[in-house]
């Protein structure tokens, strides 16, 4: 195949490599540009919007953006609050008994252990909204759950177990033996190599497994909705935007909603911003280890 040479150190790249690159350009502008029009228009005022959506805002607009920022907090701000609670029980849920069920399938032997790992590899192969309406008839009814916050949780806790126990479980087996072992020779019990060896040392996956549930509690709309219908003060930050400013009796300018919807995502950037490193790191190890 033909190639073409760079100026700048002497690499060549051949035509496949240039077409795969103008693709991958494309579908990261695809991806970016709703992030584009969402930023850029929470900081116009509403005329400015429907002159022009697309364009950069005009300068001396900081009273309009402050105002606007300042609109939107109140709409958001409960569902906020909601949203840090739901997401920080199912990631502690999810990680405490995932890594515990991963560490027994690492680190025991059991009758039946192989095929019980099957099992929960297979549970990773159907689908949620499969079983949408029998959990909901579970949750709702049978469990009394409904309009609260554990009707949220726990199903998306024990919804993570397959997925993340495989992940989990896969990161532990990648570790050395003789690190248990030596512990257990100066008197470390499981509890302790599972507490003082396998989570230390696992950190990167456990970050990934972390945040993707995290991603999940905060971005989460039709099982919250199903379970929280009808109990405004409990909604979470998918449930509250999109009944808030999906509302045209509301009539909420849109430089709020825009503004609103830039609040509502921070704390995700910022979680990732700080966890970055380590969430790709588990990904990479984890892929080197399977």
């Amino acid at each position: 195949m033909k190639s073409l040479r760079l100026n700048t150190n002497g690499k060549k790249l051949t035509v496949g490599q240039i077409f795969s690159h103008l693709i991958i350009i494309c579908l990261l502008i695809m991806v970016l540009f709703p992030f584009y029009i969402l930023i850029i228009n929470s900081f116009k005022s509403p005329a400015e919007i429907l002159k022009d959506p697309l364009s950069f805002p005009g300068s001396g607009n900081t009273e309009a953006v402050t105002g606007a920022f300042k609109a939107a907090w109140p709409y958001i701000s409960k569902y906020i609050m909601n949203t840090f609670k739901v997401a920080f029980l199912e990631v502690f849920g999810v990680l405490l008994f995932a890594s515990l069920a991963a560490y027994g399938f690492s680190r025991f032997r059991f009758k039946g252990k192989n095929a019980l790992f099957m099992v929960f590899l297979a549970f990773m192969m159907i689908p949620g909204i499969l079983t949408l309406a029998t959990q909901y008839s579970l949750v709702y009814s049978t469990l009394n759950l409904k309009q609260t916050h554990a009707g949220v949780i726990l199903p998306a806790i024990a919804g993570g177990m397959p997925i993340n126990i495989f992940l989990i479980k896969t990161f532990f087996d990648g570790l050395p033996t003789d690190i248990y072992e030596a512990a257990e020779m100066d008197g470390a019990s499981k509890l302790g190599c599972y507490l003082r060896i396998a989570i230390p040392l696992s950190t990167p996956i456990l970050f990934t497994v972390g945040l993707s549930t995290l991603l999940g509690a905060w971005n989460d709309v039709i099982w919250a909705r199903l379970i929280l219908y009808g109990a405004e003060d409990l909604y979470t930050i998918g449930v509250g935007v999109f009944t808030v400013f999906g509302s045209t009796a509301a009539k909420i300018p849109d430089t709020v909603i825009y503004a609103g919807y830039c609040l509502a995502s921070m704390p995700l950037l910022i979680a990732f911003f700080f966890t970055s490193k380590q969430f790709i790191k588990g990904l990479t190890d984890g892929a080197v280890k399977m």
